[in-house]
């Protein structure tokens, strides 16, 4: 197992992370550590699916399995102080970001001094904010996605690694599986440069401008969805 002794992770157990985790040991590309953002509601949060009725919570067992340490945070925030503190305890000075949807990194995390490297569902600059990969398939019949260190300015990081695709087949896929498999992609992209190198390199280092989105209406996603049967027959 090929560990980056210099970034670490903050996950959460959603589809997302296990996407990831499943490509990082795919590649032989692991963090040296990770911290688990524990979610101790019961609920399902954002992100996370549902398996014979019960909440999947496979994250540990992902990560005992690959031989990655880890440690379970105090919350499911990683705004949360506590949360905090583990990250300023860890050596590690890049941690990959995969929360819950809906979390922005706070100030007070960024303020760290560590750097987030977050992998952006949309291809920036042009489309920044929330759920970018539908408004994307309508626009201009691609999707994409952007790894990028997180700045206080929503996706307006420098981006270190941007890619677009082409449609997906199957788009009702696109949210629990074929938008964290593109991420993926791009995480491990990114990653391999790293471990090749020992720098971070940038795609663009000004990245402003672009469109910001707010999540897509449910009418506009069911039409992003069906664009793409339409355009079978």
């Amino acid at each position: 197992m090929a560990y980056l002794s210099d970034v670490a992770m903050v996950a959460a157990d959603t589809s997302r992370t296990r996407v990831y985790l499943a490509a990082l040991i795919k590649n032989d590309v692991l963090p040296s550590f990770v911290i688990v953002l524990e979610n101790r509601e019961g609920s399902l949060l954002p992100g996370q699916t549902l398996t014979n009725g019960n909440t999947i919570s496979e994250l540990e067992e992902i990560l005992a399995a690959a031989h990655i340490l880890y440690v379970r945070a105090p919350s499911k925030d990683i705004n949360d102080p506590g949360v905090i503190n583990e990250i300023l305890g860890r050596p590690e000075t890049v941690f990959v970001y995969s929360g819950y949807g809906g979390v922005l990194v706070g100030k007070n995390v960024l303020a760290t001094g560590k750097r987030f490297l977050h992998v952006h569902g949309g291809y920036l600059p042009d489309f920044k904010g929330s759920t970018t990969n539908y408004f994307s398939l309508l626009a201009e019949n691609s999707m994409g996605a952007s790894a990028i260190f997180l700045t206080e300015q929503i996706d307006s990081g420098p981006v270190i690694c941007r890619r677009k695709f082409p449609p997906p087949a199957k788009r009702e896929h696109i949210d629990h599986l074929v938008d964290s498999e593109l991420r993926a992609e791009v995480l491990i992209e990114t990653l391999r440069n790293f471990q090749r190198t020992g720098e971070w390199s940038y795609d663009l280092e000004e990245n402003s401008g672009g469109e910001t989105y707010y999540v897509i209406h449910p009418l506009l996603k069911h039409i992003s969805i069906l664009s793409g049967e339409a355009s079978k027959r």
